[in-house]
């Protein structure tokens, strides 16, 4: 995420961008094809120059729709209680996927992520009044999105037995930005060219739960991954 910055948005831009589809207007083709690079790069950074790149392509949204100068954008924020790091550091090759999640997150705050899908305002509040509870068990790819639909976003490969996160979020861009992380499938690895069909990537954790200690939930997987000598505590169970 980003250190919090003053959104004076241009006349020129300011509408556009407040749908996060910026509109195709004189002087905004700069700032159009800036969302859309940011938008494939943040999704598939490792094809796009990696993650340096993420808060590259921020500086120059924030300066094409004039929101600020000299922006500096950090995963985390510095915030105190974050628990992206905690992710980062635990779980399987999370790297890339988990710290484009972040710039993404902060992208959609200022109007700058195209959503694949916007959930409903019933729909999002059901995801956050029930995926803490949902994922007390172990649950696999194919499990998320039986149960709460395609994603908003997906960062990282799109193939099912692969590492990644899914982004949920609905158009109200100060609602929580709720995402899932996960493991390659039980027994795949990224290398893997051929997959078995029913491979899953697993479930670690979710990220961005308002009633979650520190917004974070593990799944008993996730738990044993970080915790595998002993008994996890129940700091984020």
């Amino acid at each position: 995420m980003a250190v919090d910055v003053a959104a004076e948005g241009s006349d020129r831009c300011a509408g556009a961008v407040e749908t996060g589809r910026a509109r195709s207007r004189p002087g905004c083709l700069a700032l159009d094809g800036l969302i859309e690079k940011f938008n494939q790069a943040v999704r598939r950074p490792e094809a796009h120059g990696g993650v340096p790149v993420l808060p590259l392509l921020l500086d120059l949204l924030a300066e094409a729709g004039q929101q600020t100068e000299d922006a500096l954008w950090i995963p985390d924020a510095n915030e105190r209680l974050s628990s992206a790091p905690f992710v980062r550091d635990h779980f399987t090759d999370p790297a890339i996927h988990v710290t484009a999640s972040q710039y993404g997150e902060e992208a959609h705050r200022r109007g700058w992520l195209h959503l694949d899908r916007s959930l409903s305002a019933a729909d999002h509040a059901a995801l956050l009044d029930r995926a803490a509870t949902w994922a007390s068990t172990d649950r696999t790819l194919h499990e998320v999105l039986d149960e709460f639909g395609p994603a908003s976003v997906t960062f990282g490969d799109p193939a099912p037995h692969l590492a990644k996160t899914l982004g949920y979020a609905s158009d109200d861009r100060g609602a929580p930005f709720v995402v899932f992380h996960f493991a390659p499938a039980p027994g795949e690895s990224t290398t893997v060219p051929e997959p078995v069909e029913s491979a899953s990537a697993a479930l670690l954790a979710i990220r961005g739960l308002p009633r979650a200690l520190f917004g974070l939930k593990l799944t008993p997987r996730g738990r044993a991954v970080c915790w595998p000598l002993q008994d996890p505590p129940g700091t984020y169970a």
